[in-house]
């Protein structure tokens, strides 16, 4: 058997001909919090959702008092986007109208800041990134080539930041646009004084919420992506050079990719918060922004519509980023049995433990249950993704015909 392979005593001439079945390389700088997410680790504290102090106070329970403190101030900021998400339905109007397709539009995404909410508050609470750098540090050590690219996530921070503005300049602009109004959304009815002043600022708080949690959720993905698409390339250079039939370098890749499948399900056990729900409360809002985009583009002044059109853009890049960095996962992980599959090494080996964990291997990337499921059934992955991002935007324009076809016939709406 393959594992046999690694009881066996290396003789000192033996270690210059081949590497240790799983011994791993020199121990690399591990990452920190700093390096994986950046300025976001510090922007995270203007939500008044981080509860850092919460698992801190485990080990130290000097702490219990700030931790208490800090657990209720979660629990406001919670609250407010309750409220948030409540005036938002409130403003709804007569069935399939403007008012009433753009109070749901920003309520479904009023219920995603409320998810959002509670997913920067569990994983703060719960150590989240800490425990994800763990095991990436441990995965990362078993690479065959250092490569410090991989570990740099400045150019992924940069990009976030510019996705980031953009959110906060068109949900901004529709909040202070709604207030100049005295409306708590554009084609509502007009409100107190208190509420359409307060509104601006619980948006601006929700802005922080969701961009803050967005960008924790991608960029983990992404180091998951990154770790394994690198072992992908590593696999292909190993099998391009024929190297593959050495049992000692297939148990490596093979104990690996083990690790791989571990740290990505290990990592969805959190991620999968947002991700199993999130979705849900974007396509609504996606919907409801095609149909006001695709309905109402001559009722609608130009200022108002622009706004609204904005925040469409917004919402699909909101649901293409919940939806990409998970397929992504998934796409990497499918490819490994590709590569494996391609090779010619193994069809005429003789070696029974070198044919069994290529079988392993290929059943490992096929048969894995790594998925993260929207709503525990439809399972996140690049077929998924690309049929959902394609009908769920079309149903707005099919509520936009039918809406057209009851004017037709004289139903006011």
């Amino acid at each position: 058997m393959i594992a046999a392979i690694a009881t066996i005593p290396e003789t000192p001439q033996s270690e210059t001909e081949r590497p240790s079945s799983i011994e791993m390389p020199q121990i690399k700088e591990p990452l920190t919090e700093q390096h994986l997410l950046g300025p976001f680790r510090k922007i995270i504290r203007v939500t008044g959702l981080d509860c850092t102090v919460i698992a801190q106070y485990e080990n130290n329970p000097m702490l219990r008092t700030k931790a208490i403190i800090t657990r209720i101030g979660a629990l406001a900021v919670i609250a407010l986007m309750f409220f948030r998400c409540g005036m938002l339905f409130k403003a709804e109007g007569p069935t399939m109208s403007v008012t009433w397709a753009e109070s749901n539009m920003f309520a479904f995404l009023g219920i995603h800041s409320i998810a959002c909410s509670f997913c920067i508050f569990g994983w703060t609470k719960n150590g989240l990134v800490p425990s994800h750098l763990l095991r990436l540090d441990k995965v990362r050590a078993l690479r065959i080539k250092e490569n410090s690219m991989l570990d740099d996530y400045s150019g992924l921070h940069r990009k976030a930041f510019i996705w980031s503005a953009f959110w906060f300049l068109f949900v901004m602009a529709h909040a202070i646009a709604s207030a100049i109004g005295q409306k708590v959304i554009l084609t509502g009815q007009v409100v107190i004084v208190p509420l359409y002043i307060a509104m601006p600022f619980l948006t601006l708080l929700a802005c922080f919420i969701v961009t803050t949690c967005v960008i924790y959720y991608f960029i983990m993905n992404t180091s998951l992506s990154r770790e394994i698409e690198y072992f992908n390339m590593e696999l292909e250079e190993a099998k391009q050079e024929e190297r593959l039939h050495d049992p000692c370098i297939l148990m490596n890749f093979c104990h690996r990719q083990a690790e791989l499948i571990r740290l990505v399900t290990k990592a969805n056990e959190s991620l999968g918060s947002y991700a199993t729900t999130a979705p849900m409360f974007c396509f609504n809002g996606c919907i409801n922004a095609v149909y006001i985009a695709s309905g109402f583009n001559k009722a609608l002044p130009s200022v108002i519509f622009a706004i609204l059109l904005f925040n469409l853009f917004a919402v699909l890049a909101m649901t293409f980023f919940t939806l990409r960095a998970a397929s992504n996962v998934q796409f990497y992980l499918a490819d490994t049995s590709r590569i494996l599959l391609d090779s010619e090494e193994f069809e005429n080996t003789d070696d029974s433990d070198i044919f069994k964990g290529y079988q392993v291997m290929v059943n490992r990337s096929l048969k894995h249950n790594t998925y993260i499921r929207v709503l525990g059934g439809i399972p996140i992955y690049p077929t998924t993704m690309n049929c959902a991002m394609f009908i769920v935007p079309n149903l707005g324009s099919l509520l936009a015909l039918v809406k057209n076809v009851l004017t037709h016939q004289g139903i006011q709406l």
